[in-house]
């Protein structure tokens, strides 16, 4: 029998023996539902369209309606980027030194199912516009906050050799949460006309009761992580804090991380580049859909259904190659991809080449996405990963207009939503530059296996 004198017995009784890998993707699988349904396929697609429209009278004047129904969402997004941005690397900065990364875990997750819970307050009235953008945007600041405490997580409940399959497991888990969630969405509210529930169009109440079963969604989901996250030590344990003092100390480790870490910053600002074409490619797909190709409403849904199923695979199989050849590859090959399968949709423009060349790349999305945050936590020294993580969504919302931007302005100068996909695909392009001559070493390889 170990004794208290026992190495051994002393690591099994600071580390629980089973990790909480499960809880882990199951918070995927529950947050997935935010993006999926509100801010990409459903609930953001009501307000941008029908709330905004509402009351506009011809076409030319629900047009223009719609229009600035999309300038004021993205508007409020804008903003919202800017509170992530200032907000990210902060928190981060309180989570690691003061071991707070639990608590303020919990706060956003639960802030997150709080605003989602709120919107059905807007009604189908244009005066609601505003409500709508507001809460949409405030929605994406918590939930993307959440995000960070949950990605730093990733290092406490793997190993270098298995850290790749438990992040890609659980982004798949993301995307099949997605699948289903919408599938109930379509089913129970869409289809037909009102749904299995039978709640009535009447000022928007089929649309305007998702957001209530999304945030229970949520909560289930993301509840296993919350209750059974591992302890986060503080690496300053007694210091006093406050939002200055954090602020100075970021500015301070980043100037260290110049001369430091310059290959972490590197790749903070290259990968910054080319996750904001990924998020376009998700962001854009329902406009893209309805506006280039005539899809419905229902169509739009089964088409993202069929998106995050292929995406949940991609990123499945993505995440065990990664274990076995590293993060950089991945990240190279499935970069590639997205931008040679942009290239098919924008020069051929059937509704079947959509169809195929669309869902394709969703198979190297998940895979680039996954790798890239195993790739952060092997940069990252120990006791700085949250920290690093902020920084990695302030990088990432700093260059966050570059997908959508250059999306609009393609758009703009052709007049052709379908050539909105040749802004996507030299974003990525400019990404992968600004990757591949980046000396990653050990930590953009396969892991050495004992």
């Amino acid at each position: 029998m170990a004794t208290i004198s026992d190495p051994g017995a002393r690591v099994s009784a600071s580390r629980p023996a089973r990790p909480p890998v499960v809880p882990f993707a199951l918070w995927d699988g529950g947050m997935s539902a935010f993006s999926s349904v509100i801010l990409t396929f459903v609930f953001a697609t009501y307000v941008a369209s029908a709330v905004a429209a509402e009351g506009a009278v011809g076409d030319e004047a629900i047009q223009a309606a719609q229009a600035h129904g999309s300038q004021v969402l993205t508007t409020w997004q804008s903003l919202g980027a800017v509170a992530v941005a200032l907000l990210a690397p902060l928190l981060g900065n309180l989570a690691d030194r003061g071991g707070a990364r639990n608590t303020l875990l919990r706060i956003t997750t639960l802030a997150t199912v709080v605003v989602v819970a709120l919107m059905p307050l807007v009604a189908l009235d244009s005066d609601h516009l505003m409500l709508g953008a507001a809460l949409i945007a405030l929605a994406v600041v918590f939930s993307e906050l959440a995000g960070v405490f949950v990605n730093s997580v990733l290092p406490e409940i793997s190993t270098p050799a298995d850290r790749g399959r438990i992040s890609g497991t659980a982004w798949a888990v993301g995307y099949w949460g997605s699948i289903v969630c919408l599938g109930i969405v379509l089913v129970l509210f869409v289809m037909p006309g009102t749904g299995l529930l039978g709640i009535t169009g009447e000022n928007g109440w089929n649309y305007r009761a998702i957001p209530l079963f999304v945030a229970l969604w949520i909560l289930v989901g993301t509840m296993p992580l919350m209750l059974r996250a591992p302890k986060h030590p503080a690496s300053a344990p007694g210091e006093r804090w406050n939002p200055w003092q954090g602020y100075a100390h970021i500015v301070r480790r980043v100037i260290r991380a110049f001369k430091d870490e310059p290959i972490m910053l590197q790749y903070l600002v290259a990968s910054a580049i080319y996750r904001d074409g990924l998020g376009a490619v998700f962001s854009i797909a329902g406009v893209l859909a309805a506006n280039a190709y005539g899809f419905s409403f229902t169509e739009i849904i089964i088409f993202g259904i069929a998106a995050n199923l292929v995406a949940g695979v991609g990123v499945f199989l993505g995440g065990r190659v990664d274990d076995r050849v590293g993060p950089r590859p991945v990240i190279i090959v499935g970069s590639l991809g997205v931008i040679v399968l942009g290239l098919v949709v924008l020069f051929f423009s059937s509704s079947l080449v959509f169809w195929v060349a669309g869902l394709a790349i969703c198979l190297f999305v998940g895979p680039v996405q996954s790798a890239s945050r195993n790739l952060l936590t092997r940069l990252s020294q120990p006791g700085r990963e949250t920290e690093n993580f902020g920084l990695y969504a302030t990088t990432g919302r700093a260059l966050g207009f570059l997908g959508t931007a250059a999306f609009a302005a393609t758009v703009a100068i052709s007049g052709d939503t379908r050539t909105g996909i040749l802004g996507i695909v030299l974003v990525m392009a400019l990404g992968l530059i600004a990757f591949v001559p980046i000396r990653l070493g050990a930590a953009g390889r396969a892991p050495v296996r004992s």
